[in-house]
């Protein structure tokens, strides 16, 4: 049975059916998943449906933490906070935590300050929304591998455009003592060897079906499947053929089919090891 060991069904696109759906997953061959939390509250939500509802044939886990793009949300008193659900049965890791450069304020002062200055008049509704300095992220990220540490937790990363500030931070703050995911992996094979080597794991769901996923691909056939788990980062990511649906753990199976036929071996076996690789990085006794 497979294992997602990234979902997200806290999240309002399913709140019409998402109990009817998490109940037909081991109908789809989804015994395990694992809900990851992105701040304070969404952390507490996680651990609420790692617990209800009860579902029979089916596994759930949660992961808690601050999501790079919610790192200003990190203060002396949400992080005591944290670390109290970390503490929780339910919680197998600290995240999703890491680094995201993809919408930082490049703009200059002046820049800044006309849009203030349009705000302000009323010429614009909304100012644009960026993701924390990086400076702040850093901190946070620091801050949750040394929680992660004291708990003796692996560790789930998000990182986008920032590889080797993750890499270097992870190395250098021993965040990989106790293990950990890369979620959602994007960066070329040579990245993948680098954090391989400090034992860390590779998380591959949707994307790897695309047809532009050529360093996807590449990553995915190349390491040893000892290093891969499986997951969906749902609702998004979904695969083909399903690309640009809401997202779900049954969907996985498309996954499956795709790193079975890159690596020349049977779906049960990606499905076997995936899932071994994934009790083991959160030490979940099966």
């Amino acid at each position: 049975m497979i294992f997602d060991t990234h979902c997200h069904y806290n999240d309002e696109s399913y709140g019409s059916d998402r109990e009817a759906l998490l109940r037909s997953l081991p109908e789809q061959g989804v015994d395990r998943i694992c809900e990851i939390g992105y701040n304070l509250e969404s952390s507490k939500e996680a651990i609420r449906l790692a617990r209800e509802p009860f579902i029979p044939g089916l596994q759930k886990y949660a992961v808690v933490g601050f999501h790079p793009e919610n790192a200003d949300e990190l203060t002396e008193e949400s992080l005591p906070e944290i670390y109290a659900l970390s503490r929780e049965k339910e919680v197998v890791a600290m995240g999703e935590i890491g680094l995201d450069y993809f919408r930082i304020d490049k703009r200059s002062r002046v820049e800044k300050e006309q849009e203030a200055e349009a705000f302000a008049k009323g010429e614009i509704t909304e100012m644009q929304e960026f993701n924390p300095e990086p400076e702040v992220q850093k901190d946070c990220f620091i801050a949750m591998m040394e929680l992660a540490k004291k708990r003796n937790l692996p560790v789930v990363l998000h990182s986008r455009d920032a590889a080797m500030d993750t890499y270097h931070l992870l190395r250098d703050h021993k965040g990989y003592v106790n293990g950990g995911i890369v979620h959602c992996f994007s960066y070329p094979l040579e990245v993948a060897k680098q954090f391989i080597d400090l034992g860390m794991m590779v998380g591959i769901g949707g994307v790897l079906t695309f047809s532009n996923a050529k360093k996807l691909k590449q990553v995915a056939t190349e390491i040893p499947l000892d290093h891969i788990v499986l997951e969906t980062d749902c609702p998004y990511m979904s695969p083909v053929p399903l690309r640009g649906s809401r997202n779900h753990s049954g969907n996985l199976r498309y996954v499956v089919s795709c790193l079975a036929e890159l690596k020349g071996i049977s779906e049960e076996e990606v499905v076997r090891k995936t899932t071994e690789n994934a009790l083991q990085v959160y030490r979940i006794k099966d």
